[in-house]
């Protein structure tokens, strides 16, 4: 009895009751799971494996419990923002991100809300615990035997390590989804696992364009016979990605007034390819463009810049180098984020100019307006072209980035009341000034004399309005301006641009084939009259009429889009969801042999990439 009293007096109890009830809140805000039976197997016998360590330690036991308290509680605290945020778990990879946060903290903190608070309240307790010790005997440094601390440990890496050992061979297909089936500091360790065994599985293989280009449903053409091959050969190439752009604001009107004026008239002016989708991994814009330079997957759960150093990748800029081209990329951010001080010499960029260049000029939000930093990336484009040398500028916009938040002088929307100073009247303020500053833009290239000589194109990196940062009056104000419910197509879908100036204008065309950034370098290229290098993973939106991409990282691998549907497999908070492609209605009815067909094919042309990807190791 007395060894019973002891041991809920002791720093162990007190210690696994308040990092088990975190767990259990942890869970319920990830996962909606109330089954206290899934934190006791899956979650604390690693806990008990770290508590018991410091049992038999047994010194400087509070300050080590503590230690470990702290630890796991910004684990499940960052867990629970980062999947509001992002719509995933983050894995250990992702503490590499960690001198990212600055560009999403802002958005970020809106998801907090005060049950959050809720995970910390353990050391609200224990300190006003310690500071009533002499009147409240509890906790208490009170030690147990080494061998009942010993048996604790042994059963706890028993159970811990056969939850690892039966899921270590599993594929890592959703990571929310193994963190909920077998627990969220477990699913660590099986990632852990599956990364290192396929770093020591790249093995041979033989694939080709014509094999990818075959299993999305097409019959492979040569490169130099498609379709407006050539069409703008000998030009430069002008690639502008604006942030966060999603293509439903292009047409869009509020209030009688147009939120994209100047892309909805260039759009009627080019091809615009109207059913595109993003491709990014947890590298975010660094993945947009990497994939639009690749044509190649991004790894996914890591940002694609942080692990491409020692990867000789065929790129956009080395192919055009080779024809000839001079490239620069242009982006008024610091270098280093997303490793982009990496990425840019990988994908063999002659320049980069970055907020060294610009200067901290006109700030709104993260960096220089897009209005000044236009006009200083014109000051280069104009020396390019005195050069005499075909130039390829890859220019990113950075203005219209969340939490969207425009001076009033910058603010070109009258919009209604109901709409003024939400989420999405900010979303739309921003984007309507990044039009307004692409016009500008347009304007100096014709002024300029550059215009008339280049292919330019155009599009979004990723998502803007997405997840819990919507309030439930934004959900509302989309329903209305799109005249039905915002769904994961509107999310995912981002417009894709290309115009050749003097002869879009006669033949250009709104096509709506289903294509993704992997098609981007291809399509473009294929304008140029430039064929691809090496081994690439899109295709030519204007050739093919057959297409199966997929999305890491933000869906469940085997999600894949076909011509048909978006299909995402179960996830951890979701069933399997299809969406119709022809419109916005879910549940679409189709056979499992259908999914299983498409859902297979996707994971191998995932295996493929990734085994390509690997196999571009400097020697």
């Amino acid at each position: 009895m007395d060894q019973a009293k002891k041991f809920f007096k002791s720093y162990f109890f007190f210690f696994i009751i308040a990092i088990s009830l975190k767990i259990i809140l942890a869970r319920y805000m990830l996962f909606t799971d109330t089954n206290v039976w899934n934190t006791i197997w899956y979650e604390l016998t690693l806990v008990l494996i770290l508590l018991a360590l410091i049992e038999l330690i047994n010194k400087g036991k509070l300050i080590l419990y503590i230690v470990v308290d702290v630890l796991i509680t910004f684990i499940l605290f960052g867990s629970v923002v980062y999947e509001r945020y992002f719509g995933t778990i983050p894995t250990y990879l992702d503490l590499g991100q960690m001198n990212q946060v600055g560009t999403v903290s802002d958005s970020a903190l809106l998801l907090i809300g005060k049950k959050d608070l809720l995970i910390f309240l353990d050391f609200f307790i224990l300190t006003v615990l310690l500071l009533l010790k002499k009147f409240v005997p509890f906790p208490r440094n009170i030690s147990f035997s080494r061998l009942t601390t010993s048996i604790i440990l042994i059963v706890s890496l028993l159970i811990t390590g056969t939850n690892v050992y039966m899921n270590r061979t599993d594929k890592v297909l959703d990571q929310a989804l193994l963190a909920k089936e077998s627990g969220i500091f477990n699913s660590q360790l099986i990632k852990g696992y599956s990364t290192i065994a396929r770093a020591y599985n790249i093995k041979h293989f033989d694939i080709t364009v014509e094999d990818i280009i075959k299993i999305k449903g097409n019959e492979p053409v040569p490169f130099e016979d498609h379709k407006y091959y050539g069409l703008a050969e000998g030009r430069n190439l002008i690639v502008i990605q604006i942030e966060s752009l999603q293509d439903f604001v292009l047409g869009l009107t509020v209030n009688g007034q147009e939120v994209t004026p100047n892309l909805n008239k260039w759009a009627d002016e080019s091809f615009y390819f109207t059913n595109v989708f993003q491709q990014i991994g947890a590298g975010n814009t660094s993945d947009a463009e990497f994939i639009l330079n690749t044509s190649i997957y991004p790894v996914g759960d890591t940002p694609t810049s942080s692990v491409i150093e020692d990867k000789d990748v065929t790129s956009l800029p080395k192919v055009l180098k080779n024809n000839g081209y001079h490239s620069a990329t242009f982006h008024a951010d610091e270098i280093t984020y997303w490793d982009r001080h990496i990425l840019y010499p990988a994908l063999g960029f002659d320049e980069y100019y970055d907020i060294e260049y610009y200067g901290e000029h006109e700030v709104i939000g993260f960096g220089p307006s897009d209005e000044y930093f236009y006009g200083k990336t014109m000051d280069k484009l104009v020396e390019f072209k005195k050069v005499n040398q075909p130039f390829y500028a890859n220019v990113l916009s950075i203005t219209s980035h969340t939490p969207f938040e425009m001076p009033e002088d910058k603010q070109f929307l009258d919009l209604p009341e109901e709409i003024d100073g939400t989420f999405i009247g900010n979303y739309l303020q921003s984007v309507r000034y990044a039009d307004h500053a692409l016009g500008l833009l347009f304007e100096d290239l014709k002024e300029q004399g550059i215009w008339d000589n280049s292919i330019i194109a155009l599009y979004g990196d990723h998502s803007g309005v997405h997840g819990r940062l919507l309030k439930d009056e934004d959900v509302k104000i989309l329903k209305d301006l799109l005249g039905g419910n915002y769904s994961l197509l509107h999310r995912f879908n981002i417009p894709f641009i290309v115009g050749i100036p003097g002869v879009t204008e006669d033949i250009g065309e709104r096509i709506h084939v289903t294509g993704g950034q992997l098609d981007m370098m291809p399509t473009i290229l294929n304008l140029m009259g430039i064929k691809p290098e090496g081994l690439y993973f899109g295709h030519n939106l204007l050739q093919y009429e057959h297409n199966l991409i997929g999305m890491r990282y933000y869906l469940s691998a085997g999600a894949f889009f076909n011509d048909e549907i978006l299909y995402i497999p179960e996830t951890a908070r979701f069933g399997v969801r299809t969406y119709d492609l022809k419109g916005t209605d879910k549940d679409i009815m189709k056979s499992d042999e259908y999914y299983k067909e498409y859902y297979d094919k996707m994971l191998q042309i995932y295996e493929w990439s990734d085994l390509y990807f690997e196999s571009l190791t400097k020697e």
